[in-house]
């Protein structure tokens, strides 16, 4: 079977022993062959976003490949597998933060853009994510008053610019607190198989407000949006790990493996053995 999947805790690559909520420094990377990644297969327990300043190659989330390219930023949530691989000299930005850094996490609610894999940012916003990414980085390696404060507001500050760049149906906060909330909902619950209907009632809106939300972000109907999740947690499963059919069925809350075999098959055109064969 192919590598493991990498666990990562630490913030700090260089310090493993530090404990951090907040971590940023500018990364530099040049492949001894084409192409290479800069790291395994891994994932974090925390948030991490990388801003690519200059490079070419391929970022794969999560089973899908992000083309990278100068002015990529990739918005990476907790436990998402991630692998960079860059077929040139490469830099960037690479900031990690967990929710602990700031006093309140409401307006974290209004937010929805780790809901998205990878945002392209052009002029003038890069310069504008640029110069704060710059201050971020003076003020975490320096020791000055209030430093915690001041990396809180930065992030805040960066964050919000980054919301500012989708699109507007996006950034209304009715619809955006509703989708983070269905997303939630769904991280909380493993993605195991569930109806719109159940989490509409979790969230305390009709079915109807649900759909629709989700229609405008995604483009998909609620259900297909459910179910995409419900398959790329059954793909890390049957990937990274070594539990059987009958474990992940039971994970993801299917009634038996013969369903979640033709759910599996119907949703991705292979078994999962079949699947899990490609993956070796």
């Amino acid at each position: 079977m192919n590598e493991i999947i990498k666990f990562i805790p630490n913030m700090d690559p260089d310090n493993l022993c530090a404990e951090h909520n907040f971590f940023i420094r500018e990364t530099k990377f040049l492949p001894t062959s084409k192409p290479s990644p800069m790291q395994p297969l891994h994932r974090h327990p925390f948030y991490e976003f990388i801003f690519v300043t200059k490079g070419a190659g391929t970022m794969m989330i999560d089973f899908k490949d992000n083309v990278i390219q100068k002015g990529a930023l990739y918005l990476m949530s907790p436990s998402q597998i991630h692998l960079p691989l860059v077929s040139g000299e490469f830099s960037c930005y690479l900031l990690r933060f967990d929710l602990s850094i700031f006093e309140e996490t409401a307006f974290f609610e209004n937010l929805s853009i780790f809901n998205f894999d990878s945002i392209l940012v052009d002029e003038p916003q890069y310069t504008i994510l640029t110069t704060i990414l710059n201050s971020l980085h003076e003020e975490f390696y320096t020791e000055k008053l209030l430093k915690q404060s001041s990396l809180a507001n930065l992030l805040k500050l960066l964050l919000i610019n980054v919301q500012r760049l989708l699109p507007n149906i996006v950034n209304e906060p009715i619809q955006t607190s509703h989708f983070s909330s269905l997303n939630q909902l769904m991280e909380n619950n493993n993605h195991k198989i569930t109806t719109p209907s159940e989490y509409a009632k979790k969230l305390r809106i009709p079915i109807k407000v649900l759909n629709h939300v989700v229609k405008e972000y995604t483009g998909l109907p609620c259900g297909d949006y459910i179910r995409s999740k419900t398959i790329i947690e059954a793909k890390r499963l049957l990937s990274y790990t070594n539990m059987n059919a009958g474990e992940i069925c039971a994970q993801l809350g299917f009634v038996d493996t013969a369903y979640f075999s033709r759910f599996f098959k119907r949703e991705t055109g292979l078994t999962p053995l079949a699947y899990r064969k490609t993956t070796a």
